[in-house]
């Protein structure tokens, strides 16, 4: 086996995962950020300066971390892990729905019309499929009753499902924030937003590396949680 394929990688990959996330997370922060931009954070006045923010640090960062916290954390008992799972989840929820109250408001204040682009279909359709798949998970793997057997045959739905979430909303934010950058004006050979464009084209490049190294962990089986008694995760 070589030293790429070897468990020892997994502490580095995921390390620069975390900082490939963050950097995402401070990046498309700065792009409202006061000095930076004069539309700063406002709830009333620009409340759409949440919702690239929410998005990213929900749909991306905190999701990215609890698809993999099974991983990071194979060898902590599986009831501990579960919870750490779930919380990530359900910040994760948090944020996307503030983001989603977020454009709704801007497009009302703005008085501009709900969902006409590829980047508004995409993104509520993986909102509505994270919530489906937050609630679903929660039955089949939260709810004592149910039968081992029926945990068994949903978990590799359950799997495939979240990181084809995960990638669609990564794709639904990288093609919302161009979306956004083309109608403020950002790529032109004007550079009074020199700032905001560098700070967008770099959000794209580590958002993209954080999902890029996200889906190859996962792809992994080496990396997976052994098989306990119970079902494997």
């Amino acid at each position: 086996m070589s030293f790429l394929d070897g468990k020892e990688i997994y502490p580095i990959l995921l390390v620069s995962a975390e900082i490939f996330g963050l950097l995402s997370v401070i990046l498309v922060g700065l792009l409202f950020d006061k000095h930076v931009f004069i539309g700063t954070y406002d709830w009333k006045s620009n409340p759409f300066s949440y919702h690239p923010l929410m998005m990213t640090l929900g749909l991306v960062f905190c999701y990215g971390n609890a698809i993999l916290i099974y991983r990071t954390f194979r060898t902590l008992p599986k009831l501990i892990v579960k919870i750490g799972h779930a919380v990530f989840l359900i910040v994760s929820l948090i944020c996307g729905l503030v983001g989603f109250f977020a454009i709704l408001r801007s497009k009302n204040v703005g008085k501009r019309p709900h969902f006409m682009t590829y980047h508004s279909w995409l993104g509520l359709t993986t909102l509505i499929l994270f919530a489906l798949q937050w609630l679903c998970g929660f039955i089949c793997f939260l709810v004592p009753q149910l039968s081992l057997d029926i945990r068994r045959l949903y978990m590799p739905s359950h799997r495939l499902c979240g990181k084809i979430i995960f990638v669609s909303a990564v794709i639904a934010i990288l093609t919302g924030l161009s979306e956004h950058g083309m109608g403020s004006s950002f790529f032109t050979d004007n550079d009074a937003q020199r700032k905001r464009r560098l700070i967008m084209n770099f959000f794209g490049v580590f958002t993209s590396l954080f999902c890029v190294t996200v889906i190859y962990l996962l792809s992994k089986p080496e990396y997976q949680r052994p098989p306990d008694t119970h079902v494997e995760e």
